[in-house]
């Protein structure tokens, strides 16, 4: 058996390579693999590597099994074009995921065409149901990443006032002298009831163009989050290389400019990494 299998798109149960525990990698299939991360191409400080133009790997510490469950979901319950999922197991307690590579990041003339498509997708995910709408957590009910709030796994929390206690919210609202500018803002938001939903991180770099196509990469950071959560992070990754990326954003989503009003307003007295 190689190191590469196929998902059967059509199974109603998970390929044998996601089952957990997660396979250790033995015998031929090591070594071969061992061959192929010696001569193949290294990015990222060897977090990430890509072979013959075709596979492409991520490995490393920060990479999580819930990542590629995320894509298959996706695989299985919608349309949403995202590389195809190849194989994942473990070496020396190291996540290891194998996916088709692509090679086509977004060219600044074809933002426009590409937000059509994007509609359609963010529309699939906000279709999703969540197996427990209330809580905030990975695909599989672990903890999620977000390296604007800090390194590592975060959570899982069991309900959204969790998440936001988590986020420092109660201290703003109990202490407004120490807190003036985010009062505004933050007392929109009070007692407003959201949805969970499938949070992927929308931004330039996470979308390639090819084709006339485009498809969605980097699901690490995806989750059952609260419903604006996904316009907080896309303001966030919008970056500087197309500065009207966020605008054209903007008129394909429902907004939440209230609650990312608390997110901007909270950078006055909280640093976190965009």
């Amino acid at each position: 058996m190689g190191f590469t299998r196929a998902i059967r798109q059509d199974s109603s149960t998970l390929p044998q390579y996601l089952n957990s525990p997660i396979r250790e990698l033995k015998g031929s299939n090591y070594w071969k693999y061992k061959f192929i991360l010696k001569y193949g191409r290294f990015i990222h400080r060897a977090s990430l590597v890509f072979h013959r133009g075709s596979c492409f790997i991520k490995a490393g510490r920060r990479v999580h099994f819930a990542e590629a469950l995320t894509m298959d979901y996706l695989a299985r319950n919608t349309t949403i074009p995202i590389p195809n999922l190849l194989d994942i197991f473990c070496i020396n307690g190291e996540v290891h995921i194998v996916q088709q590579y692509i090679k086509a990041p977004l060219p600044s003339d074809e933002k426009r065409s590409s937000m059509v498509q994007l509609k359609d997708c963010l529309d699939q995910l906000r279709a999703l149901t969540p197996p427990h709408p209330d809580r905030v957590q990975a695909i599989n009910g672990s903890g999620f990443i977000d390296d604007r709030l800090g390194m590592g796994e975060l959570g899982p929390f069991d309900d959204h006032e969790a998440f936001h206690r988590f986020l420092g919210y109660h201290v703003l609202r109990d202490c407004p002298e120490r807190f003036p500018l985010v009062q505004e803002a933050i007392s929109k938001t009070r007692g407003r009831n959201t949805e969970g939903l499938l949070s992927w991180r929308s931004c330039p770099h996470n979308i390639l163009w090819k084709d006339g196509q485009i498809f969605l990469i980097d699901w690490e950071r995806s989750g059952w989050f609260p419903e604006y959560w996904d316009y907080n992070r896309a303001y966030a990754g919008r970056g500087f290389c197309m500065p009207d990326w966020w605008e054209l954003f903007t008129e394909i989503v429902d907004r939440y400019d209230d609650e990312l009003d608390v997110d901007i307003q909270m950078a006055n007295y909280v640093e976190r990494i965009l």
